[in-house]
C-alpha cells in the first residue's frame, strides 16, 4: 500500500492549499507532513561547524576578528616613542583572535594529531611568554583573518551544493486514483506508479511519463540546455525539472524521488568530491610528513640554544616561533579541497558533472572544445525574419494560417516560432480546418492533409526529393540562397496541386556570451569546433559571428 493516505477517508481531508485554484482543485495536506524534513539539507549550508556564523560587518568579518584587528593596530603604535604600554593591547587581540584557532586545536589534539591550528596557537602563546605582545597579536590576528577566508570559501562551496539540492522538490500533487481528488504530499513518499499532477510553475517530483496533458518543460537545471522542451503523452520526464507552459501534465511516475535524476545528480556531486585527485594526495602525503618535521626543528630551535643562556635563548627562541608562523602548510592544505569542493559543486548548478577532482584538474590539458550551434552557442530561440509568397494564388494571410495549422502539433523549436509570428499578426487556425496524416520526415521537414489537400513545410532537400524546388523560378531561388548565406534557416511551403506557395527564413541568434567564451578558449590556445545540422551558409555565418 501506499505510505500515505489515498481514498475518501475524512481525515486527509486536513487543509486545503489554493495553489489549485487555476484547475479549480482542492488540495488537502495529510497530517504528517512536515516541511522541516524537507528543507533540513538544504538549512545545512548556513550551519558552520565552528560556530562563525554570528554577527557579522564590513563584508562578513565577524565581530571578533574586527576587534583582534583593532588591537593588533593599536599595540603595533607601541613601536613609537613613549608609547611602550600600547603593546598590552596586544593581549586583548590574542583573546579576540586566538580562542576559535585554539578550539580547534584542542580538538586536533583529542584525536591526536598536530596540524596548522595547534602551531599557531603554539607561535602565539610562546610569543607572549616572550612578552612580544605586539608579535603574538600579529600571529592571532592575521590567522583569525585567514580562518575566515577559509569559512567564507567553504559556505560558497556549500551554497554551491545547497543550489543542487534544492533542486529536488519537496512535495507532489498525487492524483488519488479512487475519487480523483489531489493530495498534497512530500515528495519522498511518492511510489512508483503513481499518478502526479504538475501545475504551471510546479517540479516534476520524481521521473515519470506524461500521461495527460501538453506543455512546456524547463529541464536547465539538469541538462544546462537553456531552451525549453515539449512534452506530450508517452514523453518522458525527469524529476526536479519544471512545467513553464500554460497546462497542467499528469505524470505517471517510473521512480522514486530517491532514484530520480535530480537525486543522481546530487549523489554523483557527493561522490565527486569525495574522490581526490592526484594533487590532494600529494598535498596531504606532504603536510603528514612536512608539519612534524617543521615542528620538531622549530622545537630543537626553542630549546637547545637556552645551555647557552638566556640572550641566545630567547633569540633562538623568538625565530623558532617565525619558523611555525611562515612554514605552517594551511594555505596549502585548506586551499586544495576547498577549490575542488567549489569548482565540482559550481559545474553541478550548471549541469556538467564532473566525477571528482582528478577529472576537474585534467580540464587543464584540453586541447580541443567541440560545441553544439543550436542552444548552445545560440539561443535557441527562433524568430521569423522574412515570409515570402510565391505566385499570387495566396496571401500573407493564407501562408501564416496553413503554417500554423500544420506546425502546431509539432515540438520542432522551429515550429513554435512559426505558429507564434502567425499568432502575432492576428491569424488563428480556423475552427473548420481539418488536419489528418501529419508526418514527420526526419531531415526534412512535414507532411499533412489540410481539408483534403496535400501540404508540406520543410527545406530544400525536401522539395528537391517531391521535384518542386526546379520549378521555382530563379528570382526566389536566388532570394532564399540569399538567406542562407547571411545565415538563416530557409524553409518552403508548398501543395501537391500548386508546387511552392510560400518562402520563409527564420533565425537564430549568437549568444552575448558565446563569442567572449570562443575567443577565451582560443586564447588559452584551445581549438574550438562547432557542429550543427543546419546548412553549411547557416553554419558558416554563425562561426563568423
Amino acid at each position: 500500500p501506499p505510505p500515505f493516505p489515498l481514498g475518501p477517508d475524512p481525515s486527509c481531508l486536513m487543509a486545503a492549499a489554493m495553489d489549485g485554484a487555476v484547475e479549480g482543485l482542492a488540495l488537502p495536506l495529510v497530517e504528517d507532513y512536515d516541511e522541516s524534513d524537507v528543507t533540513a539539507k538544504v538549512n545545512i549550508i548556513n550551519d558552520d561547524d565552528e560556530g562563525l556564523i554570528t554577527k557579522t560587518f564590513l563584508g562578513g568579518l565577524h565581530v571578533n576578528v574586527i576587534l583582534s584587528g583593532i588591537f593588533w593596530a593599536v599595540s603595533m603604535l607601541s613601536y613609537k616613542e613613549g608609547w611602550d604600554d600600547l603593546k598590552y593591547a596586544g593581549l586583548l587581540s590574542v583573546l579576540f583572535g586566538i580562542p576559535p584557532v585554539a578550539a580547534k586545536a584542542f580538538r586536533t589534539l583529542r584525536r591526536r594529531q598536530f596540524d596548522a591550528n595547534c602551531m599557531m596557537v603554539v607561535a602565539a602563546f610562546g610569543a607572549l611568554a616572550l612578552q612580544e605582545y605586539d608579535e603574538a597579536a600579529s600571529v592571532a590576528f592575521l590567522f583569525a583573518v585567514s580562518e575566515w577566508l577559509e569559512a567564507r570559501a567553504t559556505l560558497k562551496a556549500r551554497r554551491a551544493l545547497g543550489a543542487i539540492v534544492s533542486l529536488r522538490p519537496d512535495h507532489a500533487n498525487v492524483i488519488d486514483p479512487a475519487t480523483g481528488r489531489v493530495v498534497v504530499v512530500p515528495a519522498s513518499t511518492v511510489p512508483v506508479g503513481s499518478r502526479v499532477s504538475v501545475r504551471t510553475g510546479d517540479k516534476i517530483p520524481a521521473d515519470g511519463v506524461v500521461v495527460e496533458g501538453t506543455s512546456t518543460v524547463d529541464e536547465s537545471s539538469l541538462t544546462g540546455e537553456a531552451r525549453p522542451v515539449d512534452k506530450r503523452p508517452d514523453h518522458p520526464v525527469s524529476g526536479g525539472s519544471i512545467n513553464i507552459g500554460l497546462s497542467q501534465l499528469v505524470v505517471r511516475t517510473t521512480s522514486t524521488v530517491d532514484d530520480s535524476a535530480v537525486s543522481r545528480l546530487i549523489r554523483l556531486v557527493e561522490e565527486a568530491q569525495a574522490n581526490r585527485s592526484p594533487t590532494e594526495k600529494i598535498v596531504d602525503s606532504f603536510a603528514r610528513r612536512y608539519t612534524p618535521a617543521v615542528v620538531v626543528m622549530a622545537g630543537l630551535m626553542c630549546t637547545i640554544p637556552w645551555f647557552w643562556g638566556r640572550e641566545a635563548g630567547r633569540y633562538w627562541t623568538l625565530n623558532g616561533l617565525i619558523i611555525i608562523v611562515i612554514a605552517c602548510p594551511c594555505a596549502l592544505t585548506i586551499s586544495t579541497p576547498v577549490t575542488y569542493a567549489a569548482g565540482l559543486a559550481a559545474t553541478a548548478q550548471r549541469g556538467v558533472i564532473v566525477k571528482g577532482g582528478a577529472r576537474l584538474e585534467s580540464l587543464g590539458n584540453v586541447k580541443k572544445v567541440i560545441f553544439d550551434k543550436t542552444g548552445t552557442l545560440t539561443e535557441g530561440k527562433f524568430k521569423l525574419i522574412h515570409l515570402e509568397t510565391v505566385g499570387d494564388s495566396r496571401n500573407r494571410k493564407d501562408l501564416l494560417q496553413l503554417l500554423a495549422i500544420i506546425e502546431a502539433p509539432s515540438s520542432h523549436p522551429m515550429s513554435a516560432t512559426l505558429v507564434d509570428a502567425a499568432k502575432r499578426e492576428g491569424v488563428s487556425i480556423p475552427k473548420d480546418s481539418v488536419l489528418t496524416d501529419h508526418t514527420i520526415l526526419k531531415g526534412e521537414g512535414i507532411t499533412a492533409t489540410i481539408n483534403g489537400e496535400a501540404v508540406f513545410v520543410g527545406n530544400e532537400r525536401l522539395f528537391r526529393r517531391l521535384g518542386m524546388y526546379d520549378a521555382l523560378d530563379p528570382r526566389h531561388r536566388n532570394e532564399t540562397e540569399g538567406w542562407a548565406r547571411a545565415g538563416g534557416t530557409v524553409g518552403f511551403l508548398g501543395t501537391e496541386v500548386e508546387g511552392i506557395i510560400g518562402t520563409f527564413c527564420v533565425s537564430d541568434g549568437v549568444r552575448e556570451e558565446a563569442k567572449d567564451v570562443v575567443a577565451t578558449l582560443q586564447n588559452d590556445g584551445i581549438e574550438v569546433i562547432m557542429l550543427t545540422g543546419d546548412g553549411e551558409g547557416a553554419a558558416k555565418a554563425t562561426g563568423h559571428e
